[in-house]
């Protein structure tokens, strides 16, 4: 959006932004997923898949990752390559997108409260017009909403277990190992300043820079676990 032209150097751009933020969401998806892990089981395998060059992959290695991961490595070329685009006045808006959070507290109680009127079924006088609705003519129907009451307390127990999550900095098993994240983020801050604030790689086309049917390569390991996401009904005519 913030980068246009169709140019091939702006497509190479852009493609290489999307590229950067699709291999860093599955080299940490790599590390929690055994589908994803056996489907890339190494690095070479990303690189027959189209997610990083060879180049970038001599990069992505060169990074001590001995005592922590290195999944924000491709979020650093990210960033260093818009800062070379707008050098480049290749980006028009400068002030780009701002994040818009949802809150899902009100969200909850505002459905409920809606649910209390909407869910109410008027029943009208015979002799009464329908474009009356809601004159004094007519009573509402009074029973137990026992789904309503079953909907509330599924959702407010969901509720209640996000609002417990919000804060996981305990000394429960599930929650942050806070002094880990502390030894990780000096060592991080310190390698970002010195090693990782360079030029980012060359700008190259990707695999599938030609190629309007993408296909990513499945190891034979994980060749059970694809599948096709359509609809039930697909096959209906």
């Amino acid at each position: 959006m913030y980068i246009p032209g169709s140019d091939e150097t702006s497509r190479i751009l852009r493609r290489t932004l999307m590229r950067y933020l699709n291999l860093s969401l599955v080299l940490v998806l790599r590390s929690i997923s055994d589908p994803v892990k056996r489907r890339f089981p190494t690095h070479e395998h990303l690189v027959d898949a189209g997610f990083m060059t060879k180049h970038e992959l001599d990069l992505y290695m060169s990074v001590p990752s001995n005592d922590f991961n290195t999944f924000w490595i491709p979020c650093s070329w990210f960033v260093n390559l818009l800062r070379e685009a707008r050098q480049e006045c290749r980006i028009n808006d400068s002030s780009g997108l701002k994040l818009i959070m949802e809150v899902v507290t009100i969200a909850t109680y505002a459905f409920f409260i809606a649910s209390v009127f909407g869910r109410q079924q008027l029943e009208p006088s015979i002799n009464t017009p329908k474009i009356f609705i809601g004159t004094p003519e007519h009573r509402g129907e009074f029973y137990i909403p026992f789904f309503t009451i079953l909907q509330f307390l599924l959702y407010m127990g969901l509720l209640k277990l996000g609002e417990q999550l919000i804060n996981p900095f305990g000394d429960d098993d599930e929650d942050f190992e806070l002094n880990w994240l502390i030894d990780r983020h000096i060592k991080v801050s310190f390698l970002g300043v010195d090693v990782l604030n360079r030029k980012p790689p060359p700008l190259t086309k990707d695999i599938y820079f030609d190629k309007l049917d993408i296909k990513v390569p499945y190891t034979p390991g994980a060749l059970s676990q694809k599948k096709n996401f359509r609809g039930s009904m697909v096959r209906y005519r």
